[in-house]
Order: structure tokens, then sequence, then C-alpha cells
């Protein structure tokens, strides 16, 4: 990630004890959790979870990767950003960055995400409206 300037969201989360491992730091899994609720943030923002409720249309999960950089601990408190790194005709990229109470990157991750009608059960392009939304909330990077 060349820049964190485009991760416009961002969560506050307390490492709960039950979240680590035998290892006594908090397990791989874990993350993946934390970049799923601050994306639900942002699709929140940005009107995808109303318009899956209202006509079934919005995103799927395509992929998600995580680079775990610093081990953390309970009771550590974690920053959560996220924000669009590429918009296609069909899907998006997304950016993480986990951050400690120092600031230090304990991880980074990427998730890719397809416009998607669950009624039809088909990818679709990215709507006007989703495009839209995310414009007024960041400028994803070139």
């Amino acid at each position: 990630m060349r820049s964190s300037a485009h991760l416009v969201v961002s969560l506050e989360v307390p490492v709960a004890w039950g979240e680590q491992d035998l290892f006594g730091h908090v397990n791989n899994i874990v993350y993946f959790r934390y970049f799923e609720s601050v994306r639900m943030h942002y699709l929140e923002r940005i009107g995808v979870l109303r318009t899956h409720a209202e006509s079934g249309l919005g995103v799927i999960l395509a992929s998600t990767t995580c680079d775990f950089k610093k081990p953390v601990t309970w009771p550590q408190r974690l920053t959560i950003r996220t924000g669009m790194s590429r918009i296609g005709n069909t899907s998006f990229t997304m950016d993480y960055l986990i951050t400690d109470e120092e600031g230090a990157t304990v991880a980074i991750g990427t998730s890719v995400q397809v416009m998607y009608d669950y009624r039809a059960s088909s990818k679709i392009p990215i709507t006007e409206e989703v495009r839209a939304a995310i414009a007024r909330i960041q400028t994803v990077p070139t």
C-alpha cells in the first residue's frame, strides 16, 4: 500500500480476551473479522446494504488477503481503516490497515467484492448510484 490517504472509513475495536489463541496473540482469522466489520461500515455509507435489502442488489466477497506485520495481544485497542483502491466494471478492491495504540502497523490487507444480483444469482455492473456514492466519500488512487 503506497499511501493510506484513501482509507476513509475507520473503526476502533478493543481486542477481546477470547480472540487470542494458544500462542497468546490474536488468532489470524480474527483479522478477517476486523476487515469485515469495517467493510460493512463502508458499504453502509455508500448505500449498498440498503440497496441489497430493497432490491437484492449487493456485493459478494470474491477474495481477501492479510499480511501480518506485528503480533497483537489483549488488552490492546486497534484502529481498522478501509477505502477503495480500484473500481472496475463489476468489481472493486478495498485496502485495509490495522494499527495499534501507538500507530504501528499490525496488519494490511485487501479484498475484492463483486456487484451481485442475489435474486438472479449473477454478477452485475457496478451501478452509477454506487459509483457516485463512492466518489462522495473518497478519491480512488490511480
